[in-house]
C-alpha cells in the first residue's frame, strides 16, 4: 500500500522545519489580521471624531480649512500605517529567517547524533561488537542517555556472548567426555548375543537403556566354570557420571567375588563393606545376583533391595516371585545377606529387571507397574528371551508415549533347556 505524503511526513529534520514554519506562519497571520483590524478601527474612530467636529467648523465659516486639515490628517495617518506595514513585513522576514535558522540548528543537534548512533549500531558485528561512546553522542541531553544505554547494552551483550561461548565449549567438552564414558560403559556390558553359542542348555538376552548419556544400571552374566553361570542385575542410586563410576566398581567387585567361588550372599557382604568405605556421598546399589548350575538346574540367588524376579514354569505363565530381601549394598557395614535356592526344570524361564521398568511414567504421571509388565510378558510366554525383552520394551514405549525417561531401563531374560540342550 502506497504511503500518504504530507507536510508531516519524512524524517525528523523535515518535521521540525514543517512544525516551526507552520507555527511562525500562523503567528504572523494572526498578528497581521489583528493589526489590520485594529488599524481599520482606529481609522473609523478618527473619521467619527472629525465628523463630530465638522459642524463647529461649518458654523464658523471654516469649512475649507476643515477639509484641508482633514485631508492632511488622513494623509499623515496613511503614511504612518504604510511605515508600520513595512516594519511588519520586515519583522516577518526576520522572524521567518530566525525561525528557520533555529530549526536548522535544533534539527542538526538532534538529527546528526541520532544518525551517527544509527550508523554505529548498524555496523555492530561487522567490525566490532562493542558500541563505544564518542564525542558526537555527548550532547548533555536525552541523546547522550540513549547512547550510554546502547553502550551498556552492547557491553552486556558482549559479556553474554563470551559466557555463551565458554558454556558452549564446556558443554561440548563434557558432551564428548560423556559420549566416551557411554562407549566405555557399553563396552564393559556383554553385548554379543547369543553370548555362548556353543552352549545349547540355555538361551539368554539382556539390554540396558540409560536415561542419560551414561547410566547407573548394569547387568552381567559370565561362566564361572564349565557348569556354572553367574547372573547380576543392579541399580546404582543417582544418575550420570557418579552413578556410572560406582556401577563400574560394583560390577567388578561382584563378578570377582562370584568367580572366586563365593556364594551370592558372601559376595554381597564383601561388596557392601568395600562400598561403605569412604562413601561420603551415601550412594548405594540394589543388586540381584545368582549362581546357576547348568547340569542340574539348581540355583542360588541373593537380593539386596532389588526388584522381585519373575519366574515362568514350562507351559505356564510369568509370575512375580515376592519374598523378603535384604538392604542395598553400600548402606551399613557388616550387615548379613540372605540367599535362597531355586530350581529350574527344562522349559522354565526367569526375567529380572531394574525399577526403571515398573516406574516408567507417562504424561499423566501414571506408573507402568508390575501388572502391565506381567501382561507384556504373558502376551507370548513361549517367546525366546530376545523377543520377551522386545515385547516389554514396546509396551513401555506405548505406555509412556514419548514422555521423558527419568530412570535407566535394564532387563535380562533367561530360558533353561536342560542338560540335553534346546529341543530341535
Amino acid at each position: 500500500m502506497e504511503k500518504r505524503r504530507g507536510i508531516f511526513t519524512g524524517g525528523i529534520r523535515a518535521k521540525i522545519f514543517s512544525m516551526l514554519l507552520i507555527t511562525i506562519v500562523l503567528t504572523i497571520a494572526t498578528y497581521t489580521a489583528v493589526f489590520f483590524y485594529q488599524s481599520s478601527r482606529v481609522e473609523q474612530l478618527v473619521s467619527s471624531t472629525y465628523e463630530a467636529q465638522k459642524q463647529v467648523y461649518v458654523e464658523n465659516g471654516l469649512e475649507d480649512q476643515y477639509e484641508s486639515f482633514r485631508n492632511d490628517a488622513a494623509a499623515s495617518f496613511h503614511r504612518e500605517m504604510f511605515h508600520a506595514r513595512n516594519i511588519l513585513i520586515l519583522l516577518v522576514v526576520l522572524i521567518v529567517t530566525a525561525g528557520l535558522a533555529s530549526a536548522f540548528s535544533i534539527a542538526g543537534r538532534i538529527i546528526d547524533p541520532l544518525n551517527a548512533i544509527t550508523r554505529k549500531v548498524a555496523s555492530l558485528g561487522v567490525r566490532s561488537r562493542q558500541f563505544e561512546m564518542e564525542n558526537a553522542y555527548r550532547t548533555g541531553d536525552e541523546i547522550e542517555v540513549l547512547a550510554e544505554s546502547f553502550a551498556k547494552q552492547s557491553a552486556r551483550t558482549n559479556l553474554y556472548i563470551s559466557q555463551i561461548k565458554r558454556v558452549t565449549a564446556e558443554k561440548e567438552r563434557i558432551g564428548a567426555e560423556l559420549d566416551m564414558a557411554a562407549r566405555i560403559q557399553a563396552g564393559v556390558l556383554p553385548r554379543v548375543f547369543p553370548p555362548f553359542p556353543e552352549r545349547t542348555e540355555f538361551d539368554l538376552f539382556a539390554s540396558m537403556t540409560p536415561a542419560r548419556e551414561v547410566g547407573g544400571d548394569f547387568y552381567d552374566f559370565f561362566m564361572i566354570d564349565d557348569d556354572h553361570i553367574g547372573f547380576v542385575i543392579a541399580d546404582v542410586s543417582g544418575k550420570g557420571v557418579p552413578a556410572a563410576l560406582l556401577m563400574m566398581v560394583s560390577r567388578v567387585l561382584i563378578k570377582s567375588g562370584l568367580q572366586n567361588g563365593k556364594g551370592p550372599a558372601e559376595t554381597l557382604e564383601s561388596v557392601n563393606n568395600q562400598l561403605c568405605e569412604n562413601n561420603d556421598a551415601n550412594y548405594f546399589v540394589t543388586v540381584w545376583c545368582a549362581v546357576f548350575e547348568i547340569s542340574t538346574g539348581k540355583g542360588i540367588a541373593a537380593n539386596a533391595g532389588h526388584e522381585h524376579p519373575v519366574l515362568r514354569r514350562a507351559d505356564g505363565r510369568y509370575e512375580l516371585q515376592v519374598y523378603r530381601h535384604a538392604m542395598p549394598v553400600g548402606t551399613i557395614r557388616d550387615i548379613p545377606f540372605r540367599q535362597h535356592a531355586f530350581q529350574l526344570a527344562p522349559g522354565d524361564s526367569f526375567f529380572v529387571y531394574t525399577d526403571g521398568v515398573p516406574e516408567a511414567t507417562n504424561e499423566q504421571k501414571e506408573l507402568f507397574g508390575t501388572e502391565r509388565m506381567l501382561e507384556a510378558l504373558n502376551r507370548d510366554p513361549d517367546a525366546p528371551p530376545e523377543q520377551v525383552l522386545e515385547q516389554v520394551t514396546q509396551d513401555i514405549n506405548r505406555f509412556v508415549d514419548g514422555a521423558e525417561q527419568f530412570d535407566d531401563i535394564t532387563m535380562l531374560s533367561f530360558r533353561y533347556h536342560g542338560p540335553a540342550g534346546r529341543p530341535s
